[in-house]
């Protein structure tokens, strides 16, 4: 598979990726606009928030709230991938967020018992729907709950899980560099950027 040269047609591709640990806090006052999501997921939003250690007092494009490893290392390509639209976090307090999603800061690692069964696979097809997309590119942690999520996702698209096939120490560090670097390549058609050890395992 030519990842970096097929994949990211404009519009086509629907781009996923995991949220960080670490946060950016404060923000823009809070507003109570309400967003576009299945009420599904709005519901089980606003039960979880509360026990996820929120603030919710202000606000930021959920693209500019991370501030881990994978957003250290991505570059210029994720606020460009994050102005096309065509850009989905997954997150541990809001289950799907789209980059430009106001979101507050919050402590919560994905876990999928935490949500509805179904209700995340259904918004993520429901982004597919709305926007119209041919493929789908996640690029998470081979081993982890975000990675569990868009394997149960029925794709009814093109869907591709981009990982790191990577054994040693300093994982934690390690696995969302070479994340972001992939990203950032194939965002950029740049190919011989893509760096050792990305595997790519077919969704759909």
């Amino acid at each position: 598979m030519r990842l970096a040269e097929d994949l990211v047609d404009e519009p086509g591709t629907l781009l996923i990726i995991g949220p960080s640990k670490a946060k950016v806090t404060g923000g823009s006052p809070r507003t109570a606009t309400r967003a576009d999501w299945p009420d599904e997921l709005l519901r089980a939003r606003e039960e979880l928030l509360p026990r996820s250690a929120v603030d919710d007092r202000t606000q930021l494009p959920a693209w500019q709230r991370y501030h881990g490893h994978f957003y250290r290392h991505v570059g210029d390509a994720l606020p460009d991938a994050a102005a096309s639209g065509r850009l989905l976090i997954l997150s541990g307090g809001y289950g799907v967020a789209r980059a430009d999603e106001p979101i507050a800061c919050y402590d919560r690692k994905l876990h999928l018992r935490d949500w509805p069964p179904g209700t995340l696979e259904a918004a993520l097809q429901y982004e597919v729907q709305r926007l119209g997309a041919r493929r789908v590119l996640g690029f998470v942690s081979r081993s982890a709950d975000y990675a569990k999520l868009l394997r149960r996702v029925p794709w009814e698209v093109d869907a591709t899980l981009v990982t790191v096939d990577f054994h040693g120490g300093g994982a934690q560090v390690e696995v969302p560099k070479r994340l972001a670097h992939a990203f950032a390549a194939v965002w950029r058609r740049e190919p011989e950027r893509i760096p050792p050890g990305i595997v790519t395992e077919p969704l759909s």
